[in-house]
């Protein structure tokens, strides 16, 4: 009985050792993980459904954005309006996005976002500051100086 308890006690210590330095670096594989999986998540071209809560399906605008890396291109109705790059801060919830426009309008100017993606990668939701605005938003929800944004992946 005695070399039995003493077996169960080595086999514990055994597992303990090996179970608390998995356990350690466990998070920071799951965070390497999550930033490649959201980054390979919005990887391609996404179709605008809403904007500030508004259907925009039928207003015959067609406004896409196609995501490459770390770069991204906006056509409206076919036509490029913008591009530029952006960064993806995980370690915030919800997502950072930092977006450095490159060409159209707001050439120059970077703008303060947030996004979210659900579950099935196949929906992103996007709250905006305006371009050169030095506060982020927090949440999505229309309010004046954000714009939110629906998205589909098509």
């Amino acid at each position: 009985m005695t070399k039995r308890i003493a077996f169960l006690a080595v086999a514990l210590m055994t597992v303990v050792g090996v179970a608390v330095p998995a356990a350690q670096t466990a998070p920071v594989q799951a965070t390497i993980m999550n930033k490649a999986k959201v980054a390979a998540t919005i990887q391609g071209t996404w179709m605008m459904t809403m904007a500030n809560g508004q259907d925009v399906a039928g207003s015959g605008q067609e406004m896409v954005v196609t995501i490459t890396d770390d770069k991204y291109a906006q056509t409206l109705n076919g036509q490029v309006v913008e591009k530029g790059s952006f960064k993806l801060d995980e370690t915030k919830k919800p997502v950072a996005l930092d977006i450095l426009v490159a060409e159209g309008e707001q050439a120059g100017q970077k703008q303060l976002a947030i996004i979210e993606i659900d579950a099935t990668g196949k929906t992103m939701k996007v709250a905006l500051a305006q371009p050169s605005a030095p506060v982020r938003p927090s949440v999505f929800a229309v309010a004046e100086g954000i714009e939110t944004l629906v998205l589909v992946k098509k």
